[in-house]
């Protein structure tokens, strides 16, 4: 079993069937829009990053949590730990 060591809590991941009304909904609690697709919607607050708080269009559920990585530099793991593990390159 391959282990991340997360080193901090990065953003939540949510679905909800409207993107408008959640993003009027988050707004309301200071966030502001980083970037919204026909599919995802992403918003973020005051600090440095693109986005503290992603929602896809589906249905009415908490999808995960997302954290940022203690080492950089280790994707192959990442993956792994995700289950995504994509064929290395030649």
């Amino acid at each position: 079993m391959v282990a991340i060591k997360a080193a901090e809590f990065a953003f939540p991941r949510m679905e909800a069937p409207d993107l408008d009304a959640m993003e009027e909904f988050l707004t309301h609690f200071g966030l502001v829009r980083a970037e919204r697709t026909p599919d995802a919607l992403y918003m973020r607050g005051a600090d440095g990053h693109h986005h503290l708080h992603a929602v896809h269009k589906g249905g009415t559920k908490f999808i995960g949590f997302a954290y940022h990585a203690a080492e950089r530099g280790r994707p192959q793991a990442a993956r792994q730990a995700a289950g995504r593990v994509r064929a290395s390159r030649p």
